[in-house]
């Protein structure tokens, strides 16, 4: 890397001799430079001592006391680690590193206020070196490093967000960039946490409904087909062959035996929420069918099979957590799309019905903006029923048991996938009555830019075969896998040439936020959001609009 960037006024190399002339590295201190570095951060006695007697030959070389910091830090003398920072600032007080040790150092200690006095504002990099046109790439994420931390510390998030765009345009693989992640995923954490507090407060629900107590009954209805039993016996690592084989089957008599299924869970909820709260833990061999029945209908493109499918999604909240659980984010509107697609009045007035619960409905909104990305001739068709469906909304009353504020802010957000900017007029009439749930979808201003924005080619997400779906579920699902998918590579050691021995960013700095979120691709299990919960990712939408939908 070699270049001026048009976001600065100054030129950023990664030509380790740049910073080899600055700090006065001779030819034969350099190659010991790689070595010296990993002794630091082994620490011990006798490596402290090497570093002492180098210090003393190479007395005007910052990166040697930094080295020695590092071996005191990592031998648990703390507080001679922080006399060493303190004579690199005497002895070199033009060296970036040293003035970032300090700065760490306060950061450790809480005392942000401190931080200004050694570093400026950190607005740029070149504000402390004004005569400087040429910064080394390490100086610069550094910097940018402790930026973010600092203004994290603070509650200045947009500033540490900027910071950190930085860092990803510069360098998105260096290590600085992916070590303070977790960091900025915290505070992001914190202040989505605090809104969505705020907002639960002014949070609109409607009452679900419950399943019929009348019609409960516990004998298993009898199926055309012997083969559905297995549907019974199966969860969702059933042998490939076997679904084979009842796809084959006589398709009216087929969907028949299946939509029977979908009543079965109706009629006999009692019986296995009983099953399940004997065996004080969840059977999913014996309690998938409902899902291979949906999924085998959406399969088949049994369209009649619609009415039969949303009066599942009628039943509840309860009833719905207990026989769909995490298939409804986004996870069964791709069946429903296979059966409903030349249907949207009838999903319509589903999503307008009094007293569904959010994800139902969410699910089937999900299916219809999918429609319009997969199918760009019936856009407008798509747009003109979430229009309809918002206007219907916005001229409802909370009496009307279908106001449900998460719900709302999850149409807008599939309706902003889809881009449909004619909408926003309508959506406005949405927040203006307090309709919506800015922890999804943000607020209007923020939808409205977003809308303006060119859309992302992953809102239109993939059509799979019940095969690949079913694979694709086995082999990334928790649940199946026993892998935690937060769970990444152990941190690679850092090369010096990289780093060019600044000590204090090498590693997180002590007493940081590691142990409370991980970096970008996984989740801390122990803290696992629900899907209501807000995206620890921090992008200001719920769990079940973001990571989650990823994960899944």
């Amino acid at each position: 890397m070699s270049g001026r960037y048009k976001s600065f006024n100054y030129e950023i190399t990664n030509d380790p001799e740049f910073l080899n002339k600055k700090s006065g590295i001779t030819s034969e201190l350099f190659r010991q430079m790689e070595d010296l570095h990993r002794r630091a951060l082994k620490g011990g006695n006798k490596n402290i001592e090497k570093l002492i007697l180098l210090i003393e030959k190479y007395p005007n070389v910052p990166q040697l006391k930094n080295f020695l910091s590092v071996a005191y830090m990592n031998s648990g003398k703390t507080e001679k680690a922080r006399e060493v920072n303190h004579r690199i600032i005497r002895e070199h007080p033009d060296y970036l590193f040293g003035k970032l040790n300090l700065a760490f150092e306060y950061y450790n200690k809480q005392q942000y206020d401190k931080i200004p006095e050694v570093v400026g504002s950190l607005s740029d990099i070149q504000d402390m070196y004004p005569d400087r046109d040429t910064f080394h790439i390490s100086e610069v994420t550094s910097f940018n490093k402790l930026a973010i931390l600092y203004f994290c510390a603070i509650g200045n998030l947009e500033a540490a967000e900027s910071r950190y765009e930085i860092l990803m345009e510069l360098a998105p693989d260096h290590p600085d960039t992916k070590e303070i992640l977790p960091y900025l995923m915290h505070a992001r954490w914190k202040s989505t946490q605090k809104r969505m507090e705020e907002e639960e407060r002014t949070r609109i629900r409607v009452k679900t409904g419950t399943p019929d107590r009348t019609i409960q009954r516990e004998i298993k209805p009898e199926f055309i087909h012997k083969e559905i039993n297995w549907l019974y016996e199966n969860d969702l690592t059933i042998d490939e062959e076997k679904l084979k084989i009842i796809l084959s089957l006589p398709y009216d008599t087929l969907v028949t035996d299946l939509t029977h299924i979908l009543k079965d869970i109706i009629y006999r909820y009692d019986h296995f929420r009983k099953i399940a709260h004997k065996s004080k833990k969840w059977q999913e061999s014996r309690m998938s069918f409902p899902i291979h029945a949906i999924y085998l209908l959406g399969e088949l493109k049994a369209k009649e099979s619609l009415n039969d499918i949303l009066e599942t999604l009628r039943q509840g909240e309860d009833f719905l957590e207990f026989w769909y659980g995490d298939f409804l984010t986004d996870n069964l509107w791709e069946p429903i799309l296979y059966v409903a697609e030349n249907r949207l009045d009838i999903l319509k007035d589903f999503v307008l019905s009094q007293n569904i619960w959010t994800y139902a409905r969410s699910e089937v909104a999900c299916c219809v903006g999918q429609i319009g990305l997969h199918q760009p001739k019936r856009k407008k068709e798509v747009i003109e029923w979430f229009r309809e469906v918002f206007i219907h909304l916005a001229g409802a009353s909370l009496d009307d048991g279908i106001i449900d504020s998460d719900f709302i802010g999850l149409a807008i957000w599939d309706a902003l996938e889809l881009r449909a900017k004619e909408l926003l007029p309508v959506i406005k009439r949405l927040f203006d009555s307090g309709y919506v749930s800015k922890g999804i979808c943000g607020d209007f201003n923020e939808v409205k830019r977003a809308m303006l924005k060119p859309g992302k080619e992953y809102h239109k997400r993939k059509l799979l075969n019940i095969f690949d779906r079913y694979h694709k579920i086995t082999t990334t699902w928790y649940g199946y896998t026993g892998k935690d998918p937060s769970s990444g590579t152990a941190d690679r050691p850092i090369n010096w040439h990289e780093t060019q021995g600044k000590p204090c960013t090498l590693n997180p700095p002590a007493g940081g936020l590691n142990q409370h979120s991980r970096p970008s691709g996984g989740l801390n299990t122990e803290q696992k959001p629900g899907r209501n919960d807000p995206c620890p990712c921090g992008s200001g939408k719920k769990y079940k609009k973001c990571c989650l939908k990823k994960e899944t």
